[in-house]
């Protein structure tokens, strides 16, 4: 059954707004009445950035009416990653947005005396590490470095949830191609024909369409058979010379100017070592037992929608 009040953290980003559009145009229909509603409660303090009036917004949980108890929480919360070099400072930041924040969250949730059925709180394939051979699934072990670190951090402060008999899923998100996110960001150089791998191009890039992102997200949220780490991943990741080469040419454009690994290095330090140079071939094993389907399996087709 789906959850009538859903509580979002982090509801403004480009998942968070995409996936508020998807459960407020697909709740009647699930639900399987046209009157059936949800109530979405969204924390931010910029309101102005989403586009759907009929959600409320609050500024925290502690805002909340004082008769309303969500029936679900999805925690996106979480300052970019890779926007910027990673110096002490900006590491301290990532760790307060996610791990503190959570944990903040759940104690607000205690506090109120509230017990939700589910919490989906996002984590990321960085989960994994970089440099991974070979295709990897849930099974596979937490790896070395920052990202790693911090996501298994995140995901510990949100495992607390489980003490109030809540069905937690740790939602481990790949690349996600849509209007926006990391699409956005290379549309320019691509456009201009100056695009191209990174490095030498064999890493892997485990991506998923935003589309199917937000399917998985509602699925999870009336399934209890979805719990515990689940990959966001499209199930055929590729090698980023090979992501590369197709936007090239779906935009009709060259796509061979390698940005060589030493300069990200120099400009972005470990963070460009993490997360540009390095890469997994991670699979959504577990949503893929679970009998979840893709509508976007391949990159060719998820590309095509999205620049189209």
């Amino acid at each position: 059954m789906l959850p009538r009040t859903i509580y979002i953290s982090g509801g403004t980003g480009f998942v968070g707004r995409a996936l508020c559009a998807h459960i407020l145009k697909s709740a009647p229909h699930i639900s399987g009445s046209e009157s059936a509603g949800v109530t979405l409660y969204v924390q931010t303090r910029r309101p102005e950035h989403h586009r759907h009036r009929v959600i409320k917004f609050v500024k925290n949980y502690q805002q909340l009416p004082e008769a309303v108890a969500p029936d679900a929480i999805i925690n996106l919360a979480g300052a970019p990653i890779a926007d910027e070099r990673w110096s002490n400072k900006r590491k301290q930041m990532l760790q307060d947005s996610r791990v503190a924040a959570t944990e903040a969250l759940l104690a607000s949730v205690e506090a109120a005396g509230h017990m939700p059925d589910t919490l989906l709180n996002a984590s990321a394939v960085g989960f994994y590490g970089s440099n991974t051979t070979g295709e990897i699934d849930e099974n596979a072990g937490r790896g070395e470095g920052f990202a790693a670190d911090l996501c298994a951090s995140w995901e510990t402060a949100a495992m607390g949830f489980s003490r109030l008999g809540t069905r937690v899923c740790l939602m481990r998100i790949g690349v996600v191609l849509g209007d926006g996110g990391v699409l956005a960001k290379l549309l320019p150089l691509f456009k201009m024909g100056l695009g191209g791998p990174i490095g030498h191009g064999k890493q892997g890039m485990s991506w998923i369409h935003i589309d199917d992102l937000c399917r998985l997200f509602m699925t999870a949220l009336f399934n209890p058979e979805y719990t515990g780490a689940l990959n966001c991943t499209a199930p055929h990741p590729v090698p980023q010379r090979v992501f590369a080469r197709e936007l090239g040419r779906q935009l009709g454009r060259p796509a061979c100017l390698p940005t060589p690994a030493s300069v990200l290095r120099l400009v972005y330090g470990q963070m460009a070592e993490e997360l540009l140079i390095g890469g997994q071939y991670v699979l959504p094993g577990c949503v893929s037992a679970a009998g979840f389907k893709f509508e976007y399996d391949r990159l060719e087709t998820a590309l095509k929608s999205v620049l189209n």
